[in-house]
C-alpha cells in the first residue's frame, strides 16, 4: 500500500501553520522573559552582601547569601513604608468597593452601556495626577490633613473610584434581570437582593476591581510625595529617600522591592482566574 502523499498546497498549509505555532510561543517567551528577567535580578540582588553588589567581575548569582538586606532595610524606613501603604491602600481599596457597588448598580440598571455618563466616570481616572495634586495641597493644608491617614485615603479613594465604579458596572450588566425580577417577586428587601444575588454573581468583577485599585494606591508616588511629610512614608516614598542623602544600597532596596512585590504576585497568582473571567466580560460587552 502506497504512502499517502499531501497535496502541495495542504503541505505549504501545514508548514505555515507549525511556523506560526513556533514564532508565536517565541514571542511569548521573549515578553515572559522581559518580565521576569528584572526580577529575577531584583531577588538576587537582596541576597547579595554589600561587598559582593561591586565586586568585578560582577556575579549573577550570589556567592555568599545573606539575609542581612531584609533586615537592615526594614529598619531604615522599608518597614515603615510597607505598613504605611497596607494601611492606606487597604483603606482606600474597601471604600471604593464599598462607595462602587451602589453606583455602579445604579450606572448599569439606569443607563445604557457605553453611554456618555460611563465615559465621563471613566475619564476621570485618566485625569494625569498633576492636575488635582495642588488643590488637594491647599485643601489639605486648610483641612488639617496633610501628613494624615485619611487625607491620603480620601485621595486613593478620589483617583480609583472611577476605574472600580465602570469596572462593577460592565459586569453587572452581564447578569440577567431575572434573577433580581425572581427575588423581588419573592419579597426579597434591597439588602438581601444584594447580599444574596448580587454579590455572589458580581465576585469575580468586585475581586477584579479589588485587586486594580489595591495595585494602583500600593504603587502611586506623586500624591504620596506632595501630600504627607514625616508621619505617612508610604512605601514608594521610602524607596525614593534611599538615594536622597546616601549612595543607595541595592542590597537592601532589591530586599524591600521584594517584599513588596511578593504579596501583590501572590494575591494576582491566586485571583487569576477571576481576572480572566471578569477580563472577558469585559471584552464580550464590547
Amino acid at each position: 500500500m502506497s504512502p499517502t502523499v499531501l497535496p502541495a498546497d495542504d503541505e505549504k498549509t501545514s508548514t505555515a501553520a507549525w511556523v506560526a505555532i513556533v514564532a508565536r510561543h517565541l514571542v511569548i517567551i521573549l515578553l515572559l522573559a522581559l518580565f521576569l528577567l528584572p526580577l529575577a535580578w531584583l531577588l538576587l540582588t537582596a541576597f547579595k552582601p554589600y561587598a559582593e553588589l561591586f565586586s568585578s567581575p560582577p556575579s549573577v548569582i550570589p556567592v555568599n547569601p545573606t539575609l542581612v538586606n531584609f533586615s537592615e532595610g526594614w529598619s531604615i524606613g522599608g518597614g515603615k513604608g510597607i505598613m504605611d501603604s497596607l494601611i492606606v491602600s487597604s483603606i482606600s481599596t474597601l471604600l471604593c468597593l464599598l462607595l462602587g457597588f451602589p453606583a455602579a448598580y445604579g450606572l448599569a440598571r439606569r443607563f445604557p452601556p457605553h453611554g456618555q455618563l460611563s465615559f465621563t466616570i471613566l475619564s476621570l481616572r485618566m485625569m494625569p495626577p498633576i492636575v488635582p495634586v495642588i488643590g488637594f495641597y491647599l485643601l489639605f493644608q486648610e483641612l488639617s490633613l496633610f501628613d494624615t491617614y485619611t487625607g491620603l485615603v480620601i485621595v486613593y479613594t478620589f483617583m480609583n473610584l472611577p476605574l472600580v465604579i465602570w469596572l462593577l458596572a460592565e459586569f453587572i450588566r452581564q447578569i440577567p434581570t431575572t434573577y433580581e425580577e425572581a427575588a423581588r417577586i419573592d419579597g426579597a428587601p434591597w439588602h438581601r437582593l444584594a447580599w444574596d444575588v448580587l454579590l455572589p454573581l458580581s465576585a469575580p468583577g468586585i475581586l477584579t476591581a479589588g485587586i486594580l485599585s489595591m495595585i494602583f494606591a500600593w504603587n502611586e508616588f506623586l500624591f504620596a510625595l506632595v501630600l504627607t511629610g514625616e508621619h505617612v512614608i508610604t512605601l514608594p516614598k521610602a524607596l525614593a529617600s534611599f538615594f536622597l542623602f546616601q549612595q543607595p544600597n541595592w542590597g537592601q532596596l532589591g530586599a524591600i522591592g521584594i517584599v513588596a512585590t511578593a504579596p501583590l504576585l501572590v494575591l494576582s497568582y491566586y485571583m487569576q482566574r477571576f481576572l480572566i473571567r471578569s477580563f472577558s466580560v469585559e471584552l464580550g460587552g464590547r
